[in-house]
């Protein structure tokens, strides 16, 4: 790839991620059960409040439980969350590919 194919294309890719709007890098849990024992040794299963584990620094993690109304908004910021990681690391790559490009001497 020549040098002004891959400015092009990292251009192209600030453009799509500027177009994503906001965004979230988590995970949500929605399909947890609690288990309850009762003094009489019954155990109740129901199920858990959908939670929000999102990135908060580097290594560092929280999470938030998410109301029963807001399930597909939050599916939706994550999606684009990931796509955004998607894009990100083609454009970390390409950068890469352009730092280590030789360079013309001129004469």
């Amino acid at each position: 790839m020549t040098e002004r194919e891959i400015i092009v294309e990292m251009r192209d890719i600030l453009n799509r991620v500027r177009a994503i709007g906001p965004c979230l890098d988590g995970n949500l849990l929605a399909n947890k059960t609690n288990r309850y024992t009762k003094k009489d040794g019954s155990v109740s299963v129901y199920p858990a409040p959908p939670v929000l584990q999102y990135r908060v620094g580097p290594g560092k993690r929280r999470s938030r439980r998410v109301p029963a109304g807001k399930v597909a908004e939050i599916g939706r910021l994550l999606e684009a969350g990931r796509l955004y990681r998607g894009l990100m690391e083609r454009y970390t790559a390409l950068a890469a590919e352009l730092a280590l490009s030789p360079k013309k001497k001129k004469p």
